[in-house]
C-alpha cells in the first residue's frame, strides 16, 4: 500500500504520536496512565476529520539511488467496555476482577520498502479506563461479610500484573532479499517441516503471535539437476506481552534484545509478624517469563521429484533454580521466623523460579531433530510426505536436594498421503508419537504459584506444533499427543463442480490423556481408545453465489481397562450462504454439540454457537448471534438449565482506498452483547477464553 493522503497532517500527527510512544518508553505514573488514552482518542478524531475533508492523494516520496520507496501503514484500534460477565466465584479473585472496566487496544503496523530492503515495526498499546480495583467498596463488603473466601490482598495480587497501561515495540525487523538469498535481523516467524521440530506463527483465533527475535538466513540455489535450500536462525523467543482477553501482562527477565518492553514492579502486601501485628511486606519485582533461546536450521534438497529435508532445533532455557535453592537453604538457617520469611521473599525476587510439573519446562536444554521425504506428485495422481523426528530433554533442573530431573528421549513419526482419480479423492494421515513433548514456553503458568507474578493465561504459548491428524477443532484432553498412535482417512466424492460429499474415520490410541505419563507406559490403565467419524456435503448453487457446507460427527473415547466412557461427543457444524439479490446475501454459520465426560460431570451437557448475517457485499454485514450451554457452573447458581448468550454486530468495509476517509475507515466492526466462556482450539493448540458481556468497537485504517 502506498503512503498516501494529506502529508502535512499525517506527518504532524505521526511525529507527535511517535514522540510520545517511543521516546517516552514504558508509560509510568498514574496521571500519564489516565491521560494517554484520552490523548490517543483526541488525536485520532482530529486526524480523521482533517483527512476526511478531501480526497486521498498519493505522496511522491523521493527515489533513493534510483529506487522507489513505499510505506505501508495499518492501524487497528479496539475500544471495549466489559460489564458484569456473570462468572463470579467466591474461590477466585480473578472472577471478581474482570467486570466493569474499559479497554483501548491499539496496534500500529508500519512497513518501509526500498530496493531489496524491508524495514518493519509493530507498536502495541493497551490502556484501561477505568480499571478494576482491589479497594472497590462492594468487594470490601463481600470480603468482610465472608461472602467470598479470598482476602483483599489476594485481589491486590491478582491485579498486580493485569490492566496495566502498556506501550512497547512488539515486533521489529529488517529483511534483505535478492534471488537466492534472504536475510532477516529482528522478528520473524519460522517453521521446520510440519511443525514437529519447531513452529511459531500468528494464530488470530487464539490471540497468539509468537516470533523469534534474532537473525535468519535463507539460501536457495537451483543446479538444474537438483535444488538446494538452507535455512539457519538463532534468537530469543518473543511472545506477545499483553493478553487482550484477560488484560494480563507478561514480564521478561530483562534481555537486551527486548528494549522498551514492560517490566515487573515490586508488590506491596500486608503480612503479620510473630506477634500477629500487621506490617507492609514488599516482594521484589520478578518476571513471569524467562527468555528462551533457540538455534535452528533446515537443509532441503530436491532431486527428480523427490524432496529430502533435515531439520534441527536447540531450545535453551534460562534458569535460576540452583541459585534459588542455595539462597533458600541459607534462609532456613536463620532462627528468627520473621527474618527467615523476609529472606525467602528476597530469594524469590533475586532468583525467580517457577513451580511447574511439565517435563518440558523442567529441562533447560531440548534438542529436536527430524528427517523428511516428500514426493509432491506421483503420476499427477497423488503425493506423500513422511517425517521422522527425535527429541531429547536434557539438563534437568535440580530439586531441593540437588538431584536433577532425569533425561528423557522420545520420537515421532508422521505420514500424510493423498490420492486422486476421477471424482474420487482419498486422504490418509497417521501419527505415532512416543514421549514427544510440546516446546512450551518458560512461563510461570501455574495459577497457584507466585500469585501476583504468574501468568496462567499464557499456558498455550509453545514453539512447536506437531500434527494432530485430527479435525482442527478437536479439543484435546490431557496431553494426548505425547504418547499416541492413530490416524484418519477421508474420502471425497465430487458429483460435479457444484456438489460433493465426504466422510472420514479416525482411530486413535493414546496413553497420555487420562493422566501424566512421562515414561509412556502402555498399560491399559493409561490407555484410551478413540473413534472419530463424520460425514458432510458441499453444495454450490445460484451460479456459485450460494452454498451449503454442513457436516455431522461423533467422537467416542473409552478407557481400555474398564471399557467405560472416557469422553463422547456428537455435533453438527454448518456454513450456509443464500444469495438474495444483487449484492445481498444471507449467511448462517455455527455448531451444536452434546458432550459427556463422566470424570468431570455426572451427566452430558450441550453447547453451541449460531450466527446469522445479512450481507451487502463488500461493504456491510449485520450479524445476530446466539450461544448457549448448560455446563455446570456456566453462571452462578445455575444447575442443569441453559445459560443463554445473545449478541449483535455490524461490520463495514470500505472496499476501496480512493479517498482519505476510505483509508481511515477501511474496516469498522461493532459487537454488542454476550459470549460464553470456552476452550477454543486450532490444530491441537488451545486456550480458555473467559465469558464476555459488553461492547467492542474496532477500527482498521490502511494507508
Amino acid at each position: 500500500m502506498a503512503y498516501s493522503a494529506r502529508a502535512a497532517v499525517r506527518r504532524a500527527f505521526s511525529a507527535r504520536s511517535t514522540a510520545r510512544s517511543l521516546h517516552g518508553g514504558e508509560v509510568h505514573g498514574r496521571d500519564r496512565a489516565v491521560r494517554s488514552p484520552l490523548r490517543l482518542v483526541r488525536s485520532c478524531l482530529t486526524a480523521t476529520l482533517l483527512l476526511a475533508a478531501s480526497p486521498a492523494a498519493a505522496v511522491d516520496l523521493p527515489n533513493v539511488g534510483g529506487e522507489p520507496i513505499s510505506l505501508d501503514v495499518v492501524n487497528t484500534t479496539a475500544i471495549s467496555y466489559h460489564f458484569d460477565n456473570r462468572n463470579d466465584d467466591g474461590r477466585y479473585p480473578s472472577r471478581y476482577l474482570d467486570d466493569n472496566y474499559g479497554e483501548i487496544v491499539d496496534r500500529l503496523d508500519a512497513q518501509l520498502n526500498w530496493w531489496r530492503l524491508q524495514l518493519g515495526m509493530r507498536l502495541n498499546g493497551s490502556f484501561y479506563v477505568p480499571r478494576p480495583s482491589a479497594t472497590d467498596i462492594d468487594l470490601q463488603r463481600k470480603v468482610l461479610n465472608k461472602e467470598v473466601s479470598f482476602k483483599l490482598d489476594d485481589a491486590a495480587r491478582e491485579l498486580h500484573s493485569r490492566y496495566l497501561t502498556t506501550v512497547y515495540p512488539a515486533k521489529l525487523w529488517l529483511t534483505y532479499t535478492q534471488p537466492g538469498i534472504e536475510a532477516t535481523v529482528g522478528d520473524f516467524y519460522a517453521q521446520l517441516g510440519r511443525g514437529l521440530v519447531f513452529s511459531v506463527r500468528k494464530m488470530d483465533e487464539l490471540a497468539i503471535d509468537t516470533t523469534v527475535r534474532g537473525g535468519r538466513l535463507v539460501l536457495d540455489k537451483d543446479f538444474q539437476l537438483f535444488r538446494l535450500e538452507a535455512t539457519a536462525f538463532a534468537g530469543q523467543m518473543n511472545p506477545l506481552r499483553v493478553d487482550d482477553a484477560s488484560g494480563r501482562r507478561l514480564h521478561g527477565d530483562g534481555s537486551p534484545l527486548f528494549f522498551a518492553f514492560p517490566g515487573a514492579s515490586d508488590l506491596a502486601t500486608i503480612d503479620f509478624n510473630q506477634s500477629n501485628r500487621p506490617y507492609d511486606a514488599i516482594e521484589g519485582a520478578r518476571p513471569n517469563y524467562l527468555e528462551d533461546t533457540v538455534f535452528g536450521g533446515r537443509l532441503e534438497a530436491g532431486v527428480k521429484g523427490v524432496e529430502l529435508a533435515a531439520n534441527g532445533a536447540l531450545l535453551l532455557r534460562t534458569s535460576h533454580t540452583e541459585e534459588f535453592n542455595r539462597c533458600m537453604a541459607a534462609a532456613q538457617l536463620i532462627e528468627d521466623v520473621d527474618a527467615r520469611r523476609e529472606q525467602g521473599r528476597l530469594c524469590a525476587g533475586e532468583f525467580p523460579e517457577f513451580v511447574n510439573n511439565a517435563p518440558e519446562r523442567q529441562r533447560n536444554a531440548i534438542r529436536t531433530f527430524s528427517g523428511s521425504v516428500s514426493i509432491p506428485s506421483i503420476a499427477e495422481r497423488g503425493d506423500v510426505y513422511v517425517e521422522v523426528a527425535g527429541q531429547q530433554l536434557r539438563s534437568g533442573r535440580p530439586d531441593r536436594d540437588g538431584n536433577p530431573e532425569k533425561d528423557i528421549s522420545g520420537y515421532a513419526i508422521y505420514l500424510a498421503a493423498n490420492g486422486r482419480g476421477g471424482p474420487l479423492a482419498v486422504a490418509l494421515e497417521g501419527k505415532h508419537y512416543r514421549r514427544f513433548f510440546p516446546l512450551s514456553a518458560n512461563i510461570d503458568v501455574s495459577p497457584l504459584s507466585n500469585p501476583g507474578f504468574n501468568a496462567p493465561e499464557f499456558a498455550g504459548v509453545a514453539y512447536n506444533q506437531p500434527p494432530t491428524a485430527e479435525p482442527i477443532y478437536v479439543e484435546p484432553i490431557g496431553s494426548p499427543n505425547v504418547c499416541v498412535t492413530g490416524g484418519r482417512a477421508r474420502v471425497d466424492y465430487r458429483f460435479n463442480r457444484s456438489a460433493a460429499i465426504y466422510a472420514w474415520l479416525g482411530r486413535y490410541v493414546s496413553f497420555s490423556e487420562r493422566r501424566d505419563n512421562i515414561d509412556c507406559d502402555t498399560a491399559d490403565i493409561n490407555r484410551t481408545d478413540t473413534w472419530d467419524t463424520a460425514a458432510g456435503t458441499e453444495i454450490d448453487f445460484d451460479g456459485r453465489r450460494s452454498h451449503v457446507r454442513a457436516w455431522a460427527g461423533v467422537r467416542q473415547s473409552d478407557a481400555a481397562d474398564t471399557g467405560d466412557v472416557f469422553y463422547s461427543e456428537g455435533y453438527v457444524r454448518y456454513d450456509i450462504v443464500k444469495h438474495l439479490a444483487g449484492a445481498f446475501s444471507l449467511q448462517a454459520q455455527g455448531n451444536s454439540r452434546r458432550r459427556y465426560r463422566p470424570e468431570n460431570f455426572e451427566s452430558s451437557w450441550v453447547e453451541g454457537d449460531n450466527y446469522v448475517a445479512l450481507q451487502w457485499s463488500p461493504h456491510l454485514a449485520a450479524i445476530f448471534g446466539y450461544e448457549y450451554t448448560n455446563a455446570l457452573g456456566c453462571a452462578p447458581g445455575k444447575g442443569s438449565e441453559l445459560c443463554h448468550y445473545f449478541n449483535g454486530g455490524l461490520q463495514w468495509k470500505a472496499g476501496s482506498r480512493e479517498t482519505a476517509l476510505d483509508q481511515v475507515v477501511d474496516t469498522v466492526q461493532l459487537f454488542v452483547g454476550q459470549r460464553r466462556a470456552g476452550l477454543r482450539c486450532v490444530s491441537g493448540v488451545c486456550r480458555n477464553f473467559p465469558p464476555f458481556e459488553g461492547a467492542r468497537l474496532e477500527l482498521v485504517s490502511r494507508f
